[in-house]
């Protein structure tokens, strides 16, 4: 009886030294390198720089200025010139600045978007600024705008061009009928999708098969964060992100879909047509209450021209898309 404990004490002894070691190994930088995409939910996050504004300001000779800062938390790099920031909540001439200098104003870099490397390491945005006013001088309340302590409200409105990709994949059988028990892939089931971080998120790819010679694929485009989404275009100080009530109705909820399936076949997708190449390209949608379903047909060759294999599909969607981060700033009158 005693030996037994003995060498029970022995093998848990050794045990629990492998956990040790294995725990104490270093720290581990490696993330999954197997999926395409980090996703999440994000685009560009927008914060107001610490102390700019400023959370008190009086009527007496306080000269401050407004940065507001962005990081792409996404997977689309955004260029200088696809990115919009207004400074509203304020009347321009109570701060002594223009209307002109607080609006339409671009960030002081690229913001290129989270990746991650061929270990699956993840390599982090980085910073950049937008600056009010815009020709460097400094806001100041001016005498006489108020006559108590008064509550401003500072909005950073941002408009971005963003993007979505997803991928997932179809299977494709010579036999889509009667499938053998072996077969390589299943024609009729829900399939793993993968889809990169942005507000929009592709979701529920779901494959069936409509004949011997075409299947079924569907898929849901989902809004998921509280932003608004636009009409895909180049923001300017005209376009893009629209304001008066007409243009934002014929605009909002309207994006752009790519769909690449690779088989040159005919590939009908309801509501934005049909194409011979398996290629759907810029195809304008509406959501309905931040989501849209998809359904799409794909012909195939015919069966004593095709093989059993599983093929990549792609799919794209380009939008604009409009954020914004609110301040109060506390103003006192001095007397």
């Amino acid at each position: 009886m005693l030996q037994k404990k003995h060498i029970t004490l022995i093998v848990f002894g050794v045990i629990l030294s492998l956990f040790i070691a294995g725990c104490g190994g270093g720290e581990v930088t490696g993330g999954d390198s197997t999926t395409p995409f980090l996703e999440g939910t994000q685009g560009l996050e927008i914060g107001f720089l610490q102390g700019s504004p400023p959370k008190e300001i009086s009527d007496i000779t306080f000269p401050f200025d407004v940065v507001v800062s962005l990081k792409n938390q996404g997977e689309h790099d955004v260029a200088v010139n696809d990115v919009r920031v207004n400074l509203m909540g304020i009347l321009p001439s109570d701060f002594d600045t223009t209307n002109a200098e607080l609006t339409n104003a671009h960030p002081d870099a690229a913001l290129t978007s989270r990746k991650k490397d061929s270990e699956g390491n993840v390599i982090d945005a980085v910073e950049a600024y937008a600056t009010f006013p815009k020709d460097d001088t400094k806001l100041q309340l001016q005498p006489g705008v108020i006559s108590g302590n008064v509550n401003f409200v500072f909005r950073a409105d941002v408009c971005y061009k963003y993007k979505t990709k997803a991928t997932s994949q179809i299977c494709v059988l010579k036999n889509l009928v009667s499938v053998a028990d072996d077969a390589i892939c299943s024609p009729t089931e829900s399939k793993s999708i993968f889809s990169s971080g942005s507000p929009i998120d592709i979701t529920s790819f779901r494959q069936g098969v409509v004949g011997e010679d075409k299947i079924q694929f569907s898929f849901d485009i989902v809004h998921s964060e509280f932003g608004n989404i636009f009409e895909p275009k180049t923001p300017t100080a005209t376009v893009g992100c629209p304001k008066d009530s007409s243009t934002r109705r014929l605009e909002e909820d309207k994006v752009k879909i790519t769909i690449k399936t690779g088989i040159a076949e005919t590939l009908k997708c309801s509501g934005i047509g049909s194409t011979t190449d398996g290629t759907l390209a810029d195809k304008e949608i509406k959501l309905v209450n931040g989501k849209r379903t998809m359904t799409c047909t794909q012909d195939l060759p015919a069966s004593s021209d095709r093989n059993d294999y599983e093929k990549s599909i792609d799919i794209i969607v380009d939008f604009n898309y409009l954020d914004k981060i609110d301040q109060t700033v506390l103003a006192k009158h001095i007397g």
